[in-house]
């Protein structure tokens, strides 16, 4: 990290410390002079641990139409933008906030950015969205392919949209979830990210990545295309190849559950019972052991202890001894030495050749 990150980050830390978006929105307030004013504010956007409602429900509330109570909130909002830089805390926070936006490349989605505030409650993160509305370098941007986000007024969309369109890209063409560091690998080695490097900073470039609707992070930080079932998991099975490929090794079903579980896809429990069912039924799981299950893309192939003696013999197209049958049998298989020597004794489909060597039979 160079001196001028450090200095940036020195900073923002000293702002994240003193951001009391509660306590600006209270002096903030005290801007309105009619008390009805206030009142309609807060309810519009659930303020001060109001009760957030709508247009309609506020008018009824003070004898109002609903359109009334629109420029109501329009002509209040005007006023703020217009006086509040008579507020200190106001422009501390708006500094704050700007450069936060600034810092992910002049967009953020509304989620991440009370996500990066770590804010305690609703009250605070409706504080933070309102002062928001008051930051007149700000606009709302709502796109159907985006998320909900803050932009600079004189944001560059074309920039997002290009970067959107590379990043697919990418992951259609790898067809598999990528970690960041791996995406930002592809990501660099494209002509748009060599012409734009300048305004693509690995941040940016994620922040980018995690606006768009169709793209999506799975619960082991991987990158992917939101239909995927490796980023959104549809049933156990799903869920169970997920855990199973992240731990990269054969376990146990009883295991798989409880890492189902830790990993926290849903708020739906998994059973042992009902994992283990799934793993017998489906091509992607192959029963390695007693109760122990390896994905069948890791080159393990369903079938009894013989059948993977068979397979030895058929990959080394000679007699072997029955020490390397063992030790080959067991790269594939999670079985007790005694279970391999049972099966390979199996005259019907295996026969001794010399003093120590077998062969098919």
């Amino acid at each position: 990290m160079g001196i001028l990150d450090t200095i940036i980050t020195t900073r923002h830390n000293v702002n994240f410390q003193e951001f009391k978006p509660e306590e600006t929105l209270r002096e903030i307030l005290s801007l309105v002079e009619k008390e009805r004013d206030k009142k309609i504010l807060r309810h519009r956007y659930g303020l001060q641990d109001s009760e957030e409602k709508t247009l309609a429900a506020i008018g009824e509330e003070h004898n109002l139409t609903r359109e009334r109570v629109r420029q109501i909130e329009k002509d209040i909002i005007k006023h703020l933008k217009k006086n509040s830089g008579r507020s200190d805390a106001f422009l501390k926070a708006k500094d704050f906030l700007l450069n936060i936006v600034a810092e992910h490349g002049r967009v953020i989605a509304e989620e991440n950015l009370l996500l990066r505030l770590n804010l305690q409650n609703s009250s605070e993160r409706n504080a933070v969205i309102f002062l928001l509305h008051l930051i007149e370098e700000l606009d709302h941007f709502i796109h159907d392919n985006y998320k909900k986000a803050w932009v600079y007024v004189l944001f560059n969309n074309d920039l997002l949209h290009k970067s959107m369109e590379v990043s697919k890209n990418i992951l259609d063409q790898k067809g598999k979830p990528l970690a960041s560091e791996e995406f930002l690998q592809h990501f660099k080695e494209t002509e748009f990210y060599k012409e734009n490097q300048a305004e693509l900073t690995d941040k940016v470039i994620l922040n980018f990545l995690s606006l768009a609707i169709e793209i999506e992070k799975n619960v082991f930080e991987e990158w992917g295309l939101l239909n995927w079932k490796e980023i959104k998991p549809r049933d156990v099975g799903d869920k169970a190849y997920l855990v199973m490929k992240n731990g990269k090794k054969p376990l146990h079903y009883a295991e798989i559950t409880e890492l189902i579980n830790k990993a926290g896809f849903d708020n739906r429990k998994a059973y042992k019972e009902t994992v283990h069912n799934e793993l017998i039924k489906d091509a992607r799981f192959v029963l390695v052991g007693r109760g122990i299950y390896a994905l069948s893309e890791w080159g393990y192939k369903p079938g009894v202890v013989a059948d993977v003696i068979k397979e030895v013999l058929l990959d080394f197209k000679e007699p072997i001894s029955r020490e390397k049958i063992i030790e080959e049998v067991l790269k594939r298989r999670m079985v007790k030495k005694n279970t391999i020597l049972v099966g390979l004794s199996n005259r019907k489909f295996f026969t001794k050749v010399g003093k120590n060597l077998y062969s098919l039979a």
